[in-house]
């Protein structure tokens, strides 16, 4: 099997989930998956749409990986109108992809000729379900690793986050010269507990992660890393074993390999929430929380139009 068909997959024992057969079938009856002390690497996964060939002629100073779903069709046309554009800084090479599992039977017909018009969706066949954002993660480190190791910055980011990304390039990481490695930061998460409340969105079972602490982490709304750490995450998800929380997860990967997150620079510029707009406030911002469609391109031109204006005010008389 190539390298392009590998990725690591495991399914809670407790979700109960379904399985894709080799031909990309659903199967008629529900198959239960044994769980206990495995890690992400114990299934593997085949790309059905992939774009190996998007950093053949350029190494990347930014990558964005936007967790999406199918159904999100007007979500990333309005990124790609907006902060997801990959010309958004003159003279700095982005490249934006959207990562999908799968949600119905047989091939997308809408999905694919979309692939063929943007080349910005990479899909493997696991079931698309929040109890498999994890492995939508891993993917799209996976892809990084084997296809774009030397980009320079990778972001993680969702469909409904807006990003300023030409706060994120310029303020950020341009700063960080040259390009550091075991870098990783976002809105982080220090000193959280699981959550035993099966009501509870993040509920997660004793038998899933039996530890009274999480290790520290970022948001899965938004963080950042170096290039370098998507070979290392993946490589970390052999031996750990798997959740569905994907931010949790990730951080576990992180302190297996011994990477201390580095907290930004200001708390407020990683939001997990939504910050009410205005130009000014959200030119001195990462990433707000809970967008809808619409609003990624409101709020992007909105924010172009008074970009100077927000400079003089902030710089004074």
């Amino acid at each position: 099997m190539g390298s392009e068909n590998i990725l690591h997959k495991n399914v809670s024992e407790n979700l109960n989930n379904f399985l894709w057969r080799e031909n990309g079938e659903l199967p008629t009856e529900k198959v239960k998956i044994e769980n206990k002390n495995r890690s992400a690497s114990t299934w593997s996964f085949k790309f059905l749409i992939n774009e190996k060939e998007k950093c053949k002629d350029k190494t990347p100073f930014l990558i964005l990986l936007i967790a999406t779903t199918a159904a999100e069709i007007q979500l990333r046309s309005s990124i790609r109108k907006s902060w997801g554009n990959e010309s958004v800084v003159q003279g700095v090479e982005v490249v934006r992809l959207f990562m999908l599992g799968v949600q119905n039977k047989g091939p997308n017909e809408v999905l694919l000729k979309e692939s063929e018009q943007y080349h910005d969706i990479i899909q493997q066949d696991f079931l698309d379900t929040y109890y498999n954002l994890t492995l939508k993660t891993l993917m799209g480190m996976k892809w990084v690793a084997s296809y774009c190791s030397g980009a320079s910055f990778v972001m993680k980011t969702d469909s409904d986050v807006f990003v300023n990304t030409m706060y994120l390039i310029e303020k950020l990481l341009r700063p960080l010269s040259p390009p550091p490695q075991n870098y990783f930061t976002g809105c982080l998460m220090k000193g959280y507990k699981p959550i035993r409340d099966k009501t509870s969105k993040w509920y997660i079972s004793e038998e899933e992660y039996p530890g009274d602490n999480y290790h520290p982490f970022c948001s899965g709304t938004g963080y950042i890393f170096s290039g370098d750490l998507a070979s290392k995450i993946v490589s970390a998800s052999v031996t750990i074993k798997y959740i569905h929380l994907e931010d949790v997860y990730v951080g576990l990967c992180l302190n297996a390999k011994g990477i201390q997150i580095v907290p930004p620079p200001s708390y407020s510029l990683f939001n997990i929430y939504k910050v009410p707009f205005s130009p000014c406030l959200y030119s001195n911002i990462i990433t707000s929380h809970h967008i809808q469609t619409n609003e990624h391109i409101v709020y992007w031109e909105r924010l172009q139009k008074n970009h100077h204006t927000c400079q003089t005010k902030q710089k004074g008389p």
